[in-house]
C-alpha cells in the first residue's frame, strides 16, 4: 500500500464558505468550515501566469509547521468584498516594479551588480547580491530580480525594451 501524505492532495476550497478577515496588523483570518483561522498566508502558486487562480490558503501552527487550508481555484468565484480583500493582499505581498529602461549594468567584482534603471517605481539603482542566481531570465523574454534587500523586479519582455537596455541586460543573463 502506498502511503499518503498531506502534501500529496489538492483541496480545493469551495469559495462561498470562505471568510476572509483583515486584522489591524495587515494579516488576514479565515472562518471556513465552522473553523477559526489565524494569521493564513495567501500564496500564488503559478505566480508569473496567473494571478487570479490557484490561490494557496495557508498558516503555521505554534510549532511553526505549515499547514495547506486548501486552494482557491480562482479568486473572482469569490463574493465581491472577499475577492478584493485577497486582491489587495496578493496585491501588497507580490507588489513588483516593472524594469522599463535600462542605463547602466555595473559588476563591482565583489559579487554585487548595480543597475541604474527606470521602473513603473521610478528611477532606481538596484544592488543585486549573487547577481547569477537574482538576475536571470525565467522564459527568453522575462527578467527576473531579486535586490540584496529582497525586493522584486521584472521586465516581462526584454526584446520590447530599447537596443540599449537589451544590449546591457545580454551581458549578464
Amino acid at each position: 500500500m502506498e502511503e499518503l501524505f498531506e502534501i500529496d492532495q489538492l483541496t480545493i476550497l469551495d469559495a462561498n464558505s470562505l471568510k476572509f478577515m483583515s486584522n489591524d496588523s495587515g494579516y488576514l483570518s479565515l472562518e471556513y468550515n465552522n473553523k477559526q483561522y489565524n494569521k493564513v498566508n495567501l500564496t500564488r502558486l503559478i505566480p508569473f501566469q496567473t494571478t487570479n487562480q490557484y490561490i494557496s490558503v495557508n498558516y503555521e501552527d505554534d510549532e511553526k509547521n505549515f499547514h495547506e487550508i486548501g486552494v482557491i481555484k480562482d479568486i473572482h468565484e469569490l463574493p465581491e468584498q472577499q475577492e478584493k480583500l485577497v486582491n489587495d493582499y496578493l496585491e501588497f505581498k507580490y507588489y513588483m516594479p516593472e524594469i522599463t529602461k535600462v542605463y547602466s549594468i555595473k559588476d563591482n567584482n565583489r559579487g554585487f551588480l548595480f543597475v541604474k534603471a527606470d521602473t513603473t517605481s521610478g528611477e532606481k539603482t538596484i544592488a543585486i547580491r549573487d547577481w547569477y542566481s537574482n538576475f536571470k531570465m525565467l522564459t527568453d523574454k522575462m527578467l527576473y530580480v531579486v535586490d540584496a534587500d529582497g525586493n522584486k523586479y521584472y521586465a516581462p519582455d526584454i526584446n520590447c525594451m530599447d537596443k540599449r537596455s537589451r544590449y546591457q541586460i545580454e551581458l549578464f543573463v
